[in-house]
């Protein structure tokens, strides 16, 4: 992937710019987010600490070493109008360690007046925070003397998903910045040694001559393996079609008209025991808990298109899930000085039966079925076609993007009209014409417990970590984790545009399968 290096003077100081065009991911991304912030991502990490750890210059001085690590925070996005193939990353480093500390300090915002809840609303449902120019930023709230010498903190990252699939790992490193020793056993950093950090973190990169890394990190597709052939570009493309014809679904979410968004969430948190249980039987039955949620969304929607004979909903078409699959793993190593942060996400379909047979034990059925969505994970996340399959999707969702920017544009006025047939093309049908349509899509965040590392901050105490991102008029997403050895499933969706409680109603059955069917409390769940 071409960077390209630019210099300018300004007042006799020269400054460097770096750029790359945004790969066909990040600009499936980038492109619909521009109006209000679709699939923005949210990361607040709350943890105890005492005051003098976590001070405002603390802050930032670890909020600019890690900007300056991961030069995507730090990047704005350029594009002329309709350019959509030109958009691109823009890197200007700081000219000093001093100068670096400054930018840094332009996107946090310390909040003395506001809860962690306070900040999740204004992030989910208020106006956008982020912007092409400011990809990135941090608030943190503190609530002082929770107990003698301790106070309470919420750290939130708000980030373009454009840049990248998560941020819980630059979370941690933040902590073992401000709560971690420079030697094993020692005291926590000074201020002092934060800044030699942030010092030797900009000289090593920018101190002199230049720069023997990747800038700006190349996108994932750039990083896969490449095509070798125009007949292994055939097979890749005849691979997507028949995964694309496999893409059965004919179940949805019933939508009512609104003008109106009101972002919803909903939370279920299983104690130590119950999660020790889950987890036990999941692995008895040879499938992770993760995949077996699958099988839970399945039964549940079974259970209310039972109980709502008006949604219509049919059973002798399947219904399909999606969800992300790391590429992370399967990319082509960078130098060491390389920044590890970047969108690599490849996407996967889960197809179940829309039934569960009159005559057959319900619980064996869903065993059945989590097997089911386990092999079907197991099988798209080892196939040897997952990298060509992702770039082949990439250049599909950007040529979507592409499609619905210009008609966006064309709207609001930043480009004249054109030729409706000039872009009147539609993806191809499934064959067959059967329905593709998901009832939802699910992300699992995984086991928190694994990325924050709290025996490398002995002073702090992590408490939780919580995830959203803004979504579209209508959008449904169920996002799962585990941490503090507690699996949660939370729900988020535009509640102006489902029927009142139905969404209520389904994540009630969601929970209550969970207990039933794994737990065998058959324990109802009430909001």
């Amino acid at each position: 992937m071409a960077l390209h290096q630019r210099t300018h003077n300004e007042s006799g100081v020269s400054a460097r710019s770096f750029s790359r065009k945004l790969g066909p991911n990040e600009l499936s991304y980038f492109l619909p987010s521009r109006a209000n912030g679709l699939n923005d991502i949210f990361t607040r990490v709350v943890f105890r600490a005492p005051p003098a750890l976590i001070t405002p210059f603390r802050l930032q001085i670890v909020w600019a070493i890690i900007r300056i690590r991961h030069s995507l925070l730090a990047c704005r996005i350029d594009m002329s109008p309709g350019c959509y193939d030109d958009a691109r990353f823009v890197y200007t480093p700081a000219l000093s360690p001093q100068d670096a500390l400054e930018e840094a300090g332009r996107s946090l915002t310390i909040h003395d007046h506001q809860t962690g809840p306070q900040l999740d609303a204004v992030f989910i449902s208020g106006s956008r925070q982020l912007s092409s120019r400011c990809l990135s930023r941090m608030d943190v709230v503190r609530r002082r003397d929770v107990s003698p010498g301790i106070d309470e903190f919420h750290m939130a990252f708000a980030v373009l998903h454009a840049i990248t699939d998560g941020t819980s790992a630059h979370a941690n490193t933040i902590l073992t910045f401000l709560g971690g020793s420079s030697i094993p056993g020692g005291p926590p950093r000074t201020d002092d040694e934060l800044l030699k950090i942030l010092d030797d973190e900009w000289r090593t990169r920018w101190g002199s001559g230049r720069p023997s890394f990747e800038v700006i990190i190349p996108s994932a597709e750039s990083r896969c393996p490449r095509v070798k052939s125009k007949f292994q570009m055939a097979a890749f493309k005849v691979d997507f079609m028949n995964i694309q014809r496999r893409a059965i679904g004919a179940h949805t979410f019933p939508r009512i008209p609104s003008h109106i968004m009101k972002q919803t969430v909903l939370e279920v948190e299983f104690d130590h025991a119950e999660t020790a249980s889950l987890l036990a039987q999941c692995q008895a039955k040879g499938v992770t808990l993760q995949n077996t949620v699958f099988a839970l969304c399945n039964f549940a929607w079974i259970r209310i298109s039972d109980d709502h004979p008006e949604i219509n909903a049919t059973k002798n078409l399947p219904m399909l899930f999606y969800t992300a699959i790391s590429l992370r793993r399967h990319l082509a190593p960078l130098s060491p000085l390389a920044s590890t942060m970047s969108l690599a996400l490849g996407y996967g379909n889960i197809v179940l039966p829309a039934f569960i047979p009159t005559s057959a034990n319900p619980r064996a059925i869903f065993w059945l079925r989590a097997r089911s969505a386990h092999n079907q994970m197991r099988k798209q996340t080892q196939s040897p076609l997952l990298l060509g399959r992702a770039q082949i999707l990439g250049a599909e969702r950007a040529r979507r993007a592409k499609e619905f920017a210009r008609q966006d544009d064309e709207a609001d006025g930043t480009l004249p009209p054109s030729n409706p047939q000039k872009h009147a093309q539609q993806p191809a049908a499934p064959s067959g014409g059967f329905p593709s349509v998901a009832l939802m899509g699910i992300s699992h965040l995984g086991d928190l417990g694994a990325t924050y590392q709290r025996g490398r901050y002995p002073p702090i105490e992590f408490i939780d970590s919580v995830g959203h991102s803004r979504k579209a008029k209508g959008g449904i997403l169920l996002f799962t984790r585990s941490a503090q050895g507690r699996f949660s499933m939370m729900l988020e969706w535009d509640a102006a545009a489902f029927p009142p409680g139905l969404v209520e109603e389904f994540y009630a059955h969601l929970v209550g399968q969970a207990h039933e069917l794994i737990l065998g409390d058959n324990r109802s769940y009430k909001l």
